[in-house]
């Protein structure tokens, strides 16, 4: 009997309108690829309303742009950086970094200020200069004023003297990130390159913000020249082992790519601004419209083989399929648009993206594979004649022994997952962006490298307002920000901190004959006042504190530098900070702390409170569905539970495994919860034929819907994990991890839909199973 509706049939009838129809969207909504708006700004990794964004904006207004390029100058023997030969290689550098684009200052070792009082005047040199033609005792008293100093040792040269540092201060124009980015870094690199060629006893090493920003869509590159090639053989092997039809393999692929084409480019249309992070999305798609067409394929080929005419076959495989198929692809694109309540644009897009790609999988599993299948000349060996015993189908084995041991099996499964959940809390949300990138990346190793061997790359800036009518100068204020420093710098972890209490007392030590009982601050507030006017009179260009003091002198700015780059930990000393500050401050000045490290350390908990939300939303709205289509309680409570075990349990194991969540990792809620209800979805709904339309008991529905689509279920779940397992040797660990995680979230969702679902059928659904039965027998 032939109940498909005429749109499921026009294909079938009309195979050259249909592929005309399907390609003409294709290539309509493909055009719009062209229109995302491409973006390697690392802000774009937050919402508009995010608090840290904000924070880390108004610290920007007040103190100028925290973008910066760190080089690390290292002498490959190991010798001490201060001899008059390395000290004049590293003021060539320093000269050559003043003509990068955008740059504002350059901070260096051998232009930091080396102040000495002189009258009524200070005479700021650089600490260094070739001109000055400093003798050997010279450079020794410069050098012990470096080692010395708060504000260059683990700034601007290590503890041991072996490696020296300098700072690029960059201000993008924000026209144009995607060209200007790239501009910088390239600049910096050659010129590096070009330093070390020209002094090969140094060896260079870049960090900062700008470097990581263009490591993103480097890394993606790497990952297109090696993870997407290595994936596709891996999909068309294994299609070609499954299908051993060229043709299928070729149908399959068609479907996919015009998902691909259809969900990236129809949110295209809409100029849509992207990242780094949404290039998984096509893979993603990809992967899930091969889900759909394996389902109606093997059917197709199924009844094929029984020798039905190429239209009977696939007009029956399209009946058994239709409303699986739909309900697995409307409930993976809300998998997926869980991703709206992510607090990461980037990962917003690329939920609307594969929602959109799930939904053109459907469509043209539909209509397009159909047609295609009518058109494209292929054949199927016929004469074959299932079993009309479903216990002596695929899979018969392994439903027989669930039908044995279904008690035993929903124990032991019960005891196993109540363990795994108990591991869940060995989590923790800790996004640390130097992690985003693999242990074998240059970038990832120079990174570290800063890390370990000169400062930190953590970071924390505390801007604090002074009293109504009061300037920085005031005595009062001056000690806050030296207790203030000297409480923080002795926190665990903190390698540098930054205030202008520093640079007053270095100031006033000067002033008074280098001695060292005046390293203090002046008691009186023009003592100090005089000081940094003198001083900042006495700055070269470029050299100003206007990154240290805001420009109406009633704020400044105290910058910590910490070799921990973990989320958590920026997190923890951020708190501390500001409850020591709630205690010595007036609670009326409101107190800013930001910087880019802590934006991340924020997100994935923000991150993760959305999707938990959406995710709420969603398994309600799964469980009332499948609850009305099903006409059963008891099949939608299970549906519901058995799809969120596997997600719980993933999450369990990668607490064990590793147990950071970043906000990659939190994308992976919505994801996997897409994923895996497609097998469940296909498993209950031939359970429920059987329960209900057969009438059969529930051992027997079990194996019905095992000979029905159990090889299909192992089928198309084989090729998600090849293929999310393939995303594992990505280059960047955001994606790695998440794909790992998917991964494990998938084979997990197989043994629960082909062992644990099975076994609670069987064992809760047996007095109903009896009724049923019953109640079918007068209507034969």
């Amino acid at each position: 009997m032939n109940n498909n509706s005429g749109w499921t049939r026009y294909p079938i009838t009309h195979p050259w309108l249909t592929l005309s129809a399907c390609l003409l969207l294709t290539l309509i909504c493909g055009l719009g690829i062209t229109r995302y708006h491409n973006t390697i700004d690392f802000r774009f990794f937050f919402s508009d309303d995010n608090p840290q964004l904000a924070a880390y904006t108004k610290l920007q207004s007040t103190y100028g742009s925290e973008e910066f390029i760190f080089v690390a100058i290292e002498s490959v023997d190991g010798s001490d950086l201060f001899t008059d030969t390395n000290l004049r290689s590293l003021e060539t550098l320093t000269a050559m970094a003043w003509m990068t684009p955008y740059s504002l200052r350059v901070d260096s070792l051998t232009n930091f200020p080396y102040t000495q009082a002189s009258e009524d005047e200070f005479i700021v040199d650089d600490l260094y200069s070739s001109a000055a033609n400093l003798d050997a005792s010279q450079l020794r008293l410069r050098r012990q004023f470096a080692l010395n100093e708060p504000a260059t040792v683990n700034a601007l040269i290590s503890l041991d003297g072996k490696v020296g540092g300098m700072r690029i201060l960059i201000q993008l124009p924000g026209v144009d990130r995607a060209a200007e980015t790239p501009e910088v870094v390239y600049f910096v690199r050659n010129m590096v390159a070009q330093f070390e060629q020209d002094h090969p006893q140094f060896k260079t090493y870049l960090s900062g913000q700008v470097i990581v920003d263009q490591a993103f869509p480097e890394s993606t590159q790497g990952d297109q020249a090696f993870v997407w090639p290595a994936f596709f053989i891996v999909i068309l092997v294994l299609l070609g082992v499954i299908f051993r039809s060229l043709s299928f393999v070729i149908i399959t692929l068609i479907i996919a790519l015009c998902s691909i084409a259809t969900g990236m480019g129809i949110l295209g249309w809409t100029g849509m601004k992207i990242n780094a992070a949404v290039t998984v999305a096509p893979i993603m798609i990809l992967i899930l419209a091969i889900a759909d067409s394996v389902h109606i394929l093997s059917r197709y080929r199924f009844f094929t083989q029984q020798d039905q005419t190429k239209q009977q076959a696939l007009t029956e495989s399209l009946r058994q399929n239709t409303r699986p198929v739909m309900l697995t692809s409307a409930f993976t694109a809300a998998g997926f648009l869980t991703l709206h309540f992510n607090d990461s644009p980037p990962y917003q897009a690329l939920g609307y993206i594969v929602c959109a790609g799930v939904l053109a999988a459907w469509l043209y599993s539909m209509l397009l594979l159909p047609a295609l299948i009518m058109l494209i000349p292929h054949s199927v060996k016929g004469g074959f004649k299932p079993p009309s015993d479903t216990t002596r189908t695929p899979l018969a084995g392994w439903s027989n022994w669930i039908v044995a041991h279904h008690r035993s099996i929903t124990l032991i499964g019960s005891i196993v997952i109540i363990a795994g959940l108990m591991c869940l809390p060995l989590n923790r949300i800790n996004d640390d962006p130097v992690k985003y990138f693999g242990s074998t990346q240059i970038m990832r190793q120079h990174m570290e490298f800063v890390n370990n061997h000169i400062t930190g790359l953590g970071a924390l800036n505390y801007s604090i307002p002074t009293h109504q009518g009061l300037t920085v100068t005031d005595p009062d204020y001056l000690n806050l920000l030296d207790r203030f420093s000297q409480w923080i710098s002795q926190q665990p972890n903190v390698v540098h901190v930054d205030s202008i209490a520093d640079i007053i007392k270095r100031l006033n030590q000067s002033w008074n004959d280098d001695n060292p009982d005046f390293y203090t601050l002046p008691i009186e507030s023009d003592a100090s006042a005089q000081l940094l006017l003198l001083y900042e009179m006495s700055l070269p260009f470029g050299a100003d504190l206007g990154t240290m003091i805001a420009a109406d002198r009633h704020a400044s700015r105290v910058r910590v530098t910490m070799n921990n780059t973990a989320g958590d930990y920026h997190i923890d000393l951020d708190e501390r900070a500001r409850q020591w500050l709630s205690h010595e401050v007036d609670p009326t000045l409101a107190i800013t702390s930001a910087s880019a490290p802590l934006m991340f350390a924020h997100i994935g908990e923000r991150s993760m409170q959305g999707i938990l939300a959406g995710l709420v939303g969603s398994l309600f709205v799964m469980g009332f569905v499948l609850t009305w289509l099903f006409r059963s309680v008891t099949l939608g409570l299970i549906s519901v539970i058995c799809n969120v075990l596997p997600v719980a349990l993933a999450f369990a194991a990668w607490g064990i495994i590793n147990g950071n969540i970043d906000v990659g990792l939190t994308v992976t809620l919505g994801i996997a919860f897409g994923i895996v209800v497609d097998d469940t979805i296909h498993f209950l709904s031939k359970y429920r034929h059987a329960r209900q339309v057969l009438s059969f008991p529930a051992p027997q529905a079990v194996q019905f819907a095992f000979s029905r689509v159990g090889p299909a279920i192992l089928v198309t779940s084989i090729i998600l994990i090849a293929g999310f397992a393939m995303l594992g040797f990505s280059a960047m660990n955001i994606t790695a991890n998440t794909s790992i995680l998917t991964t494990i979230t998938i084979a997990i969702a197989l043994l629960i839909d082909l062992l644990f679902i099975p076994a609670l059928l069987i064992l809760f659904d047996r007095s109903s199973s009896e009724q049923t039965f019953k109640e079918s027998q007068p209507h034969g």
